[in-house]
C-alpha cells in the first residue's frame, strides 16, 4: 500500500502517528485530535510550512497510526513515545527533563498555584506529573474560574500595607486579589478547596457543581462563562480518569502484544528447529543482480526480534561472472562468516533467501570453515522453511509468529540488497553515459560520479555548478546529455 493510499484509511479519531524514513526509523512523533485531518495537512499546502515541517516531509516513508479514547492520552502517549524513541524532528520533550506538577502552597494563608518539576518536602500540596502542554491549559482554567493567585508575595500583608494598586491578573480577572483584600479568607480557602477537588478527580460532587453552573450562566446568556464550565468539567473528566488509572496506555498494551509476539516467534522456533538455544540473533542472506550485473549480496542483522541496523553488512560479489545466484550466495556467506568467525560475533541461526539448493549452498561453506550454527532457507512462493538436507520442507500456519518473523527477516536483507544493487546500477548508468562522450577522463568521470545520481534527468543548471569540472568538459555534458 502507498503512503497517498494508507493516508485515507486514516481513522478520524484521536490518536498519535509515528513518522518513519525509508530505514523504517521514526524519525517523528506527533498527536492529533483528529489523525485523518492532522496527517494530511502535512501534505496538503507546502506554502505553509515552517523550516521543520519542510524538512520532514521529504524524508517521510510510511506512517504508523495508534488511536486512543481521548486527547489527554494521546498527550501522554505522545510524550512516551517520544522519550523511548527520541526521533530527530521531535523538540519537545528531547531534552528529557522530568514531567511538570502543579503546586498548591497550602501552608500559606492564601495559597498560590505554580508549575513545578521538582516535589518539595515543604508542606505544599503536589499534584500530577502531568504531560507538558497540559499543566499550562488546566492552570489557566484554575485561574479562570478560581481566581488563584500565581504572585510570590508574601500574604497577608503587614498590617498598614498594600501594593497599591491592581496586577495585570487581577485585571483580566484571573485573580480574586487577596493582596488588595478584594477576597476574605474564608472566600479564598473555599476556592482553594474546590480547585484540590478538581486536581484530585473528586467526580460526582464537582461536575454537580459545574453542571448547575453551567445551566445558571446559559440562563443569563453568559455564554462565555458557560464555556469556560464546559471547558472545566471536560478537564475534570480527563484529570479524574488519568489519576484513577482509567485512562489505558495505549502504547503499553501495544508494547505488550508486540514482546508477546516476538517471544511467541522465538520460543516457536527454538521448538520447531529443535534448536539448543532463543534464537535471539538471526541474520538474513540475500543476492540481488540483473542477469549478472551489478551483482550484490546483504547481510541483515535482528535482535530479539528486531533489526539492528550496526549489524547489516553490503558485499560488491568480486568472483562470480555472470547470472548464478548459488554461487554468488556462496561468496558473501564465506566472506561474512569467515570474519565472524574471527571476531566471534557468530548468530544464533543464519536465514538465507531460497529452498534446498540455496541451504545446501550455504552449509557447504560454513562446513568448510568449521561452522557449525543453525541454518535454514525460506522458499517464498510456498513459504516453505528448509532447515535439514534429508527433511521435508516445513510449512507453518499463515498466522504463525515464526513465520512472521522469518519474513521480516527475509524480506528486510531482500530490500537491503536491492536498494544497494540500484545504488550500483545507477553508477553504472552514469559511467556509460561519461563513457561514450570524447574527452572526459577517469579523473572527471570520478568526480562526477561522486556528484551526479540521475545522469539522464540533469539539467544545464547543474551542470554549470558542478565543481572541480573544466568549463569545456561542461559544455561536452550539456551538448551530450
Amino acid at each position: 500500500m502507498s503512503l497517498a493510499e494508507k493516508i485515507k484509511t486514516i481513522p478520524e479519531k484521536s490518536g498519535v502517528y509515528l513518522m518513519k524514513d525509508t530505514d523504517r526509523r521514526i524519525i517523528y512523533v506527533g498527536k492529533a485530535a483528529n489523525l485523518k485531518d492532522r496527517v494530511r495537512s502535512y501534505f496538503l499546502d507546502k506554502s505553509r510550512y515552517d523550516r521543520k515541517v519542510a524538512a520532514l516531509v521529504p524524508k517521510i516513508f510510511d506512517i504508523d497510526i495508534i488511536t486512543t479514547k481521548n486527547e489527554m492520552e494521546a498527550l501522554i502517549l505522545e510524550s512516551k513515545l517520544i522519550k523511548k524513541y527520541r526521533p530527530k524532528y521531535n523538540v519537545l520533550f528531547k531534552d528529557d527533563k522530568t514531567y511538570p506538577y502543579i503546586k498548591l502552597s497550602i501552608n500559606e494563608e492564601y495559597p498560590q498555584i505554580s508549575l513545578t518539576r521538582r516535589v518539595l518536602p515543604d508542606n505544599g500540596k503536589y499534584f500530577g506529573p502531568y504531560v507538558f502542554g497540559s499543566v499550562g491549559k488546566i492552570i489557566k482554567v484554575i485561574q479562570k474560574t478560581y481566581k488563584l493567585r500565581s504572585c510570590r508575595l508574601v500574604l497577608p500583608l503587614p498590617p498598614g500595607k498594600i501594593t497599591g494598586r491592581a496586577c495585570l491578573k487581577e485585571e483580566l480577572k484571573f485573580c480574586s486579589a487577596p493582596c488588595l483584600k478584594k477576597t476574605t479568607k474564608e472566600e479564598y480557602a473555599d476556592q482553594v478547596k474546590e480547585v484540590i477537588n478538581f486536581l484530585s478527580g473528586k467526580q460526582k460532587e464537582l461536575e454537580k457543581k459545574l453542571e448547575a453552573k453551567m445551566k445558571k450562566a446559559s440562563e443569563n446568556m453568559d455564554y462565555e462563562q458557560a464555556a469556560l464550565l464546559r471547558d472545566q468539567k471536560e478537564l475534570a473528566q480527563l484529570i479524574a480518569a488519568q489519576n484513577a488509572g482509567k485512562v489505558k496506555m495505549s502504547l503499553e498494551a501495544k508494547e505488550e502484544s508486540m514482546d508477546t509476539q516476538i517471544e511467541k516467534a522465538l520460543n516457536g522456533l527454538q521448538s520447531l528447529l529443535s534448536l539448543k538455544t532463543l534464537p535471539l540473533t538471526i541474520e538474513g542472506v540475500d543476492i540481488s543482480n540483473i542477469s549478472g550485473t551489478n551483482a550484490v549480496g546483504s547481510v541483515v542483522h535482528f535482535f530479539n526480534g528486531e533489526p539492528d541496523k550496526n549489524g547489516y553488512r553490503k558485499f560488491k560479489i568480486k568472483t562470480v561472472s555472470g547470472p548464478d545466484d548459488t554461487e554468488m550466495l556462496k561468496e558473501v556467506i564465506g566472506r561474512k562468516y569467515k570474519r565472524a568467525l574471527e571476531e566471534k560475533k557468530l548468530p544464533d541461526l543464519i536465514l538465507v533467501d531460497g529452498g534446498r539448493g540455496q541451504l545446501n549452498a550455504a552449509k557447504e561453506v560454513l562446513t568448510d570453515l568449521g561452522i557449525n550454527i543453525p541454518l535454514i532457507s525460506l522458499a517464498k512462493r510456498e513459504e516453505e522453511i528448509y532447515f535439514d538436507a534429508s527433511s521435508s520442507p516445513l510449512r507453518l500456519k499463515k498466522d504463525s509468529a515464526a513465520l512472521h518473523l522469518l519474513q521480516y527477516v527475509r524480506d528486510e536483507a531482500h530490500r537491503f540488497a536491492v536498494s544497494y544493487h540500484k545504488t550500483l546500477r545507477d553508477r553504472s548508468t552514469v559511467r556509460s553515459k561519461l563513457d561514450s562522450i570524447k574527452g572526459i577522463g577517469e579523473k572527471t568521470k570520478r568526480i562526477i560520479l561522486a556528484r551526479v545520481k540521475d545522469v539522464n534527468n540533469i539539467s544545464t543548471e547543474e551542470i554549470s555548478k558542478l565543481t572541480g569540472v573544466s568549463n569545456t568538459v561542461k559544455e561536452k555534458l550539456k551538448g551530450d546529455l
